[in-house]
């Protein structure tokens, strides 16, 4: 199989339905990169955690510098580990070595990213603005990421692990936490306002969170 077959075949079998930022902002380019891992036979775990990697390094860029330039560099970084996070998923299943251990390490993966840059926001934004509420909006970004996160994996296995995303946006696209986390740490990163993310899953995001727990319950809490 030449390498265009391979690509197109990686792009065949991507997720979906998907979140809006991933369809258009990592879907777009993530075959090639699973394709280029692929080649140089990484495993998807190992991509997973190059992902968590860059992450890594955009917040610590943030803790740097937080000039416009520095930021965007950290947008451009954290960017770059979405796509890595996506392509392992596209990786795996061209391969077909999807594993529940997978599953579980890009998830945890995820919770380790998102206590990494909420915590580092609310911080550094506490720093800049000498304004402790931004620690309680870093705290309740925190609360509101990893809740979800939380509340999604344990549905699976009341749904015996099928895909049942909450909010669903047409036939194609979701409306996902780690999706909207990466768009909305990136448009914070680029305006050079740190405050917009904290801002939105310090507040509506945390309420979100508080009704899918309710729905949830609701919908198992009577279930024998």
């Amino acid at each position: 199989m030449n390498s265009r077959k391979i690509i197109d075949k990686i792009k065949a079998g991507q997720k979906r339905p998907d979140g809006l930022f991933g369809s258009f902002m990592t879907r777009t380019v993530s075959h090639y990169f699973a394709f280029f891992f692929y080649k140089i036979g990484f495993s998807p775990n190992l991509v997973s955690f190059l992902s968590f990697v860059l992450c890594a390094i955009s917040v610590a860029v943030i803790v740097y510098d937080r000039s416009r330039l520095f930021l965007l560099i950290a947008a451009a970084v954290w960017w770059l580990g979405a796509i890595l996070d996506a392509a392992d998923g596209d990786l795996a299943r061209f391969k077909n070595v999807r594993s529940k251990f997978g599953g579980w390490f890009d998830s945890f993966l995820d919770r380790c990213k998102e206590y990494l840059i909420f915590a580092v926001l609310g911080y550094c934004a506490w720093l800049d603005y000498s304004n402790p509420l931004f620690l309680l909006l870093g705290i309740l970004s925190v609360f509101s990421n990893v809740m979800s996160g939380y509340v999604t994996d344990t549905k699976k296995l009341f749904m015996e692990g099928k895909r049942s995303p909450s909010v669903k946006v047409g036939k194609k696209f979701i409306f996902g936490m780690v999706d909207t986390r990466d768009f909305f740490v990136i448009l914070s990163l680029c305006i050079g306002d740190i405050r917009i993310a904290l801002c939105m899953y310090g507040t509506i995001f945390t309420l979100m969170v508080f009704a899918q727990i309710l729905l949830f319950c609701k919908r198992f809490g009577s279930a024998k």
